[in-house]
């Protein structure tokens, strides 16, 4: 069956699978002279998805920039198996599948399926990095290979095939996971790892699963690297990449911005170095004050905040590495993604979480389904709380909106996972940090949002809601018919699930009106602020100085 015939047969995976060959052939034959073929082609596989504007923009990015271009070339020249396989499992089973499934979820219960579900298989590991967020778990317990595999297994049932997999540090049990990469090869695997623990046997076989992307947790250059994780670090990542190197394959790296390596994550020459050595993508984390005694002086700045992401965004444009920060980006995903909405975190004990920093639950995947976790009222409460504010920029319930995790925690009674968990939310030190911080994010973000993001606000008017499916927060302010009328559908389904949305949703609205000195309302800021001018500092690329 032909590229057409699948097409108008209705085989929709198989189309994607004859459009990717094409593709990754076309590019690695001739990649300058072939791209607008692989984009038109890309096009018509988009097509399946039935609304096809992120995928527009995604594309009409690649084509508009010089570095967008050159790294999506550069990415199709990697290995050219592993390279199709991704894209055949990114493009049908973690989106068109998840798409089809999510759609039958929602129609029931106002949510989709995670789009990726984060796994701590052990929090065992052979470092002992400065501010991990898992320094604070206990390492005595992992989950058994019957356990993931039924997370992975009950995952797909709902829709999702995207797995994050984390520690700990998960090489630790790497023959468990190449085991399961191998039996549930329709999934996508994505590993953070310290770097320290890939050999030549197992950079061999990660190349043979095609489906087992490796992504470095770094923090900077050489001496940031070896201050945060420990003297000799570096050089044994080096390593790892050039063994993953000598085999053609794609790998990203996971970075932490804080206050003190700001200058260096603001600087050409850091990405350049890692962008030759390979690395194709980035993470960017805000420092998180998720751990014993936190050094609260290291979480950045709001200007730091911001100069950061307008840096990264420029940067992505000029050269061939993309990076995406998850506080500047944001509203590309609509603001916060935990509590299920986008994601949600599985620690080493089954420890059902809504957020990788967020350690607390209320349900264990070994006494309850993923189903039931994500129809719990403690989720429930999380995603109708959700956008946390109408600003996207400032998406977070942990160090934005701190507020909003602690309500959410006392009224559900949901148990800290971690020691030191309490701290986030009832030691005062933190908390009085924390609100502060809150407050000072907002003044200066606020105006950035309301000078820089107007299509945004806009779109959200438009929509009445932030998230394109199921209901949140705003969808109850500003069409509350409309939400009434998902509810009676929701109810028909599950009445207990129905009745909290409603009330989590009342509450949502009630505690945004409460705290207006730190809010703002998108009703208000649908045209820019006049006469409101905020002095930001200006950052250093290469030898130009650039304000935004």
């Amino acid at each position: 069956m032909g590229f057409v015939n699948a097409i108008k047969g209705g085989s929709k995976q198989l189309a994607i699978n004859l459009t990717t060959d094409r593709v990754v052939k076309y590019v690695q034959k001739s990649p300058e002279k072939n791209f607008q073929k692989v984009i038109r082609a890309l096009a018509m596989m988009a097509t399946h998805f039935g609304n096809t504007e992120p995928f527009d923009r995604f594309m009409g990015w690649l084509e508009a920039n010089p570095g967008s271009k050159q790294w999506f070339i550069n990415l199709m020249q990697k290995d050219r198996a592993q390279v199709a396989n991704v894209i055949k499992l990114l493009f049908g089973n973690c989106s068109l599948k998840w798409i089809e499934k999510s759609e039958r979820l929602q129609a029931k219960y106002g949510f989709t399926a995670p789009y990726s579900i984060l796994i701590s298989p052990t929090m065992r590991c052979n470092l002992n990095c400065k501010g991990c967020y898992a320094e604070n778990y206990k390492r005595d317990a992992d989950l058994s290979v019957e356990d993931l595999d039924n997370i992975i297994t009950q995952g797909k049932e709902l829709g999702t095939y995207l797995y994050t997999i984390l520690g700990g540090e998960p090489f630790v049990r790497f023959n468990d996971l190449y085991r399961l990469a191998t039996k549930h090869s329709d999934c996508l695997f994505q590993v953070f790892t310290n770097g320290t623990l890939i050999t030549e046997k197992v950079a061999n076989q990660i190349a043979e699963l095609k489906n087992f992307i490796i992504v470095f947790s770094v923090n900077g250059d050489k001496n940031e690297v070896d201050f945060m994780r420990g003297p000799g670090v570096y050089e044994r990542v080096i390593q790892s990449i050039e063994f993953l190197n000598q085999r053609n394959l794609m790998f990203g790296m996971s970075l932490v911005l804080t206050s003190r390596n700001y200058d260096l994550m603001t600087s050409e020459a850091f990405y350049k170095t890692w962008e030759n050595r390979g690395v194709m993508y980035a993470w960017n984390f805000l420092f998180m004050p998720v751990v014993k005694n936190p050094d609260l002086s290291l979480m950045p700045s709001a200007e730091q905040r911001v100069t950061y992401g307008e840096y990264i965004k420029t940067y992505r444009e000029k050269h061939p590495l993309f990076i995406m920060d998850f506080w500047a980006d944001a509203p590309a995903v609509h603001g916060c993604i935990a509590g299920g909405r986008r994601y949600l975190h599985i620690n080493h004990k089954g420890d059902v979480e809504p957020c990788i920093f967020a350690h607390f639950a209320t349900h264990n995947i070994k006494q309850h389904s993923l189903l039931e976790a994500l129809k719990s009222p403690f989720f429930t409460a999380i995603r109708q709380h959700q956008p946390h504010t109408d600003n996207l920029l400032r998406p977070c319930m942990i160090i934005d909106n701190p507020q909003i995790l602690r309500d959410v925690c006392k009224r559900h009674n949901a148990r800290p996972t971690a020691e030191e968990a309490k701290d986030l939310i009832e030691n005062p030190r933190i908390t009085a940090h924390l609100d502060a911080y809150a407050k000072e994010v907002a003044k200066v973000v606020d105006v950035v949002w309301k000078n820089k993001y107007q299509q945004n606000i806009a779109e959200m008017l438009e929509r009445k809601r932030s998230y394109p499916e199921g209901t949140d927060r705003l969808s109850y302010r500003m069409d509350k018919t409309g939400f009434m009328q998902d509810l009676e559908r929701y109810e028909q389904e599950d009445s207990s699930l129905a009745r909290n949305i409603l009330v989590e949703a009342e509450d949502a609205y009630e505690q945004y009106e409460r705290d207006g000195d730190i809010h703002m309302k998108l009703e208000e800021d649908s045209s820019p602020p006049k006469n409101e001018q905020q002095d930001l500092p200006v950052y250093e690329s290469g030898t130009n100085a650039t304000a935004f």
